[in-house]
């Protein structure tokens, strides 16, 4: 199951409005078909208000259970995205590329030790070798392009990070996101 998260640059003086959910299947019961509509069409308008004074979308991440970004709790509502938030963020992003960034490395020195084999290895033994090398070579691949991601992620958080640190624009706007 994916998650989505969209960052967003809002005024702090516009007034963040919270989401209206629509009545239980309990109260749906209880309502006439025009209520019913009335109500939906209420909550609809209302809620076209709150995406209004979210402000201007940053960008928009999805995640999957392998690239959780379980930092940001989950909530119905808009969230305010504090610098501690941001940090943590940026941290857990580093930590990701140190990490990719060592496998690579570590892969590379399998590559440099397995060629050193393969060329005092007898015929028997060649396939197998250059069979290892391969699976080095495809790892690299693997991760090069989830460090690619990671980077990609950590310079959008980066970015946000910029605007809030920057006195004259945190004293006017701040950053929120939304979870679903």
């Amino acid at each position: 199951m994916s998650e989505y998260t969209t960052i967003y640059l809002r005024c702090k003086e516009i007034p963040l409005l919270k989401y209206k959910e629509h009545p239980s299947y309990e109260e749906y019961q209880k309502l006439s078909k025009e209520d019913l509509m009335k109500v939906n069409r209420e909550i609809d308008e209302y809620n076209k208000q709150v995406t209004k004074s979210l402000g201007c979308k940053l960008f928009y991440l999805s995640t999957t259970p392998s690239r959780e970004l379980t930092i940001l709790p989950w909530s119905p509502s808009p969230s305010i995205l504090t610098k501690g938030l941001l940090d943590e963020i940026l941290y857990f992003y580093q930590e990701e590329i140190d990490n990719y960034k060592n496998a690579i490395a570590k892969n590379k020195e399998d590559i440099a030790k397995l060629e050193v084999r393969i060329s005092k290895a007898n015929v028997n033994l060649y396939g197998r070798i250059s069979k290892e090398i391969d699976e080095c070579y495809e790892r690299i691949n693997f991760e090069e392009e989830e460090l690619e991601h990671y980077q990609y992620l950590y310079n959008k958080f980066a970015f946000c990070s910029s605007i809030i640190n920057n006195e004259s624009n945190s004293e006017y706007y701040e950053l929120i996101y939304t979870k679903s």
